[in-house]
């Protein structure tokens, strides 16, 4: 079983997710939207749009205004995931030495990736556990909770409690950085551990392994592709407002432009 989790399911994962994500948004990029839609805020300039993109992407600007209760666990939650995320990438590649670029010693970056892996995974699995219990206990939020959320839901608290396991219990369940960017290395190169060298893995580092490529496999066509959809979502309502969109029916885009609220010259028409 570990062979299979360790040397062949990664390419079914990658294969999976990345195919699934790209038919996700060419699907999203192919939908005509015939009506203009833009929303206030009302920006003028593209700068004004990224600015609008940027609070809602690290703030939560929308959510923190209709439902604060809800951007409390949310926020603090998606924080740390994209936090851990970034450890992972930076502390397997740099072998938890990234630190010594400001300074600090070797040791001491080591014990600062620990510590900030180990919060922030206690972080999300907090927040993770607060959701969780909002869709249990509200009513209004129970109501529109189908099966697909309560599975995502504990999926995550499963990756994300066996690897606090990891780390809280390093030594009797933890993996070292150096055989994890072995693993690693050897998968990207298209050249995966030969067996005896995957008794160097973990029990919980295998299942950690698992859950992750289920999660990504699953992720394209979940509700968790919100975090491309978000963009995608805001490009539609707060782009810049310039012309009546292409293909509205009863609408003269040469008047249009003659009363100055049409494309330039040489743009659009029917």
């Amino acid at each position: 079983m570990s062979y299979f989790i360790m040397q062949i399911m990664p390419y079914i994962t990658l294969v999976v997710f990345t195919f699934g994500v790209l038919f996700r948004l060419g699907r999203w990029a192919g939908s005509r939207i015939v009506h203009n839609i833009t929303l206030a805020p009302f920006p003028q300039r593209n700068s004004q749009v990224l600015g609008i993109f940027a609070a809602e992407a690290i703030f939560f600007r929308s959510l923190f205004s209709s439902d604060r209760a809800l951007w409390v666990g949310a926020w603090f939650m998606h924080i740390a995931l994209f936090s851990v995320i970034g450890g992972h990438l930076t502390g397997i590649y740099f072998l938890g030495k990234q630190f010594i670029y400001i300074g600090m010693s070797p040791e001491l970056s080591k014990e600062m990736s620990a510590l900030l892996g180990t919060s922030m995974g206690l972080i999300m699995f907090a927040g993770l556990v607060y959701l969780l219990f909002r869709r249990f206990t509200i009513a209004k939020v129970k109501e529109v909770t189908g099966a697909s959320d309560y599975l995502m839901l504990i999926l995550l608290l499963t990756i994300v409690t066996i690897g606090n396991i990891m780390r809280i219990f390093e030594h009797q369940f933890g993996l070292d950085y150096a055989p994890a960017k072995d693993f690693v290395a050897h998968l990207i190169m298209l050249q995966p551990l030969p067996l005896d060298h995957l008794a160097i893995t973990t029990p919980f580092f295998v299942l950690h392994i698992f859950f992750v490529q289920i999660l990504l496999m699953v992720f394209p066509f979940s509700k968790l592709m919100h975090v491309f959809g978000m963009f995608a979502n805001r490009w539609i309502i707060n782009r810049v407002y310039r012309d009546p969109a292409p293909g509205l029916p009863n609408v003269d885009i040469a008047a249009a432009r003659q009363a100055g609220i049409g494309v330039p010259s040489g743009e659009g028409g029917v």
